[in-house]
């Protein structure tokens, strides 16, 4: 797993890739992670919008940035892209933050 300055540098990366996509498609990118839970990887983008997260949104997003992520090739590793809702992860990061 990556650590430190690497799995910083490799978060900033994808957040420069995703972001102008993400907002053209009228969402906001919350933020990124990528874990290794249970022996798997897992890239997890965070979205929000003023007008809240649905499936089917998190679904757009994703079926919009596999290819971009695909193609940038920055994670060696096969792992499972995630994308969901700021949710309650908004609320936790904003009392830390």
């Amino acid at each position: 797993m990556l650590r430190g300055v690497i799995l910083e540098d490799l978060i900033q990366r994808i957040r420069e890739l995703l972001t102008s996509n993400i907002i053209n498609l009228g969402y906001e990118l919350y933020d990124i992670e990528y874990v290794k839970e249970n022996g798997e990887y897992y890239l997890r983008i965070y979205i929000d919008s003023p007008k809240g997260i649905s499936i089917d949104d998190c679904e757009i997003v994703s079926n919009s940035i596999s290819d971009l992520l695909d193609q940038a090739d920055y994670i060696k590793e096969a792992y499972f892209l995630e994308v969901s809702s700021s949710g309650e992860r908004k609320k936790l990061k904003g009392v830390v933050d």
